[in-house]
């Protein structure tokens, strides 16, 4: 019998167990290092706290134009457009707009004529400077086929918003308003063309400072049907109420 049988001498141990510790620690390791990581990733914050924008939705429809003295022009259409300030977007919703062409030769001459053209857009901003506003063109067109301005409007689209229906809203009225020749020479060059005048640019009208000097008249009016639904103003710090 050999001295070294049946005896544990230091170092004749076997290597495996010390690979198992290490093994196991290294896996705790990882273990502490999952965890860590989960603290680490940042929870989804609240919907309230990360509003960065409120919306307004507009229903309604432009209902008729009247004109005191008449249309001068057999049928009556117009061309509408939604203008608003920088912070605004347009989410839903047309821009520009073209309604039918109609008339009021069936009945008297300055009985309203009827368009009943359906309004529905969203927009969204963070800021309420700019409110949209609708600019409308009014055309006229004779039993010839030829069309000419009869006038502009705009009116701002409704802060508050309305318990009733849109369809039983409450009517708004806007002037609308003929550019007026500056000159006596541009008044007879008109009248020699058949022309009335137009603006390059009508939106100049929106703006108080720019629109200064314009020479402008009334020749009827415009009426609106419109309601207006807010979210989220509140949040931003908005709180307006009717």
């Amino acid at each position: 019998m050999s001295a070294s049988e049946g005896i544990s001498l230091p170092g004749n141990g076997d290597a495996n167990p010390p690979r198992e510790n290490h093994k196991q620690k290294t896996r705790k390791k990882g273990r502490k290092k999952s965890k860590s990581a989960k603290e680490s990733v940042p929870e989804p914050m609240d919907a309230k706290a990360t509003a960065t924008y409120f919306s307004v939705s507009i229903m309604g429809q432009i209902v008729s134009a009247t004109f005191p003295m008449g249309p001068d022009k057999e049928f009556v259409f117009l061309r509408y457009e939604m203008v608003a300030g920088p912070d605004w977007q347009l989410s839903s919703g047309p821009q520009h707009g073209l309604t039918q062409m109609a008339t009021n030769k069936r009945g008297h001459f300055n009985e309203p004529i009827v368009f009943n053209m359906p309004i529905e857009v969203t927009f969204k901003s963070t800021s309420p400077f700019g409110w949209p506003q609708i600019l409308v063109s009014v055309f006229g067109r004779s039993g010839m086929g030829r069309e000419t301005l009869l006038g502009y409007t705009h009116i701002h689209l409704p802060v508050f918003g309305c318990r009733r229906p849109a369809d039983q809203a409450e009517l708004l009225e806007a002037p609308i308003l003929m550019p007026k020749c500056p000159t006596m020479l541009a008044d007879i060059t008109s009248w020699l063309l058949r022309r009335e005048p137009e603006l390059k640019d009508p939106k100049v009208l929106l703006d108080n400072l720019k629109c200064k000097g314009l020479s402008m008249e009334s020749y009827g009016s415009l009426q609106f049907q419109l309601s207006s639904v807010m979210r989220g103003a509140r949040k931003l710090g908005y709180q307006w109420h009717s």
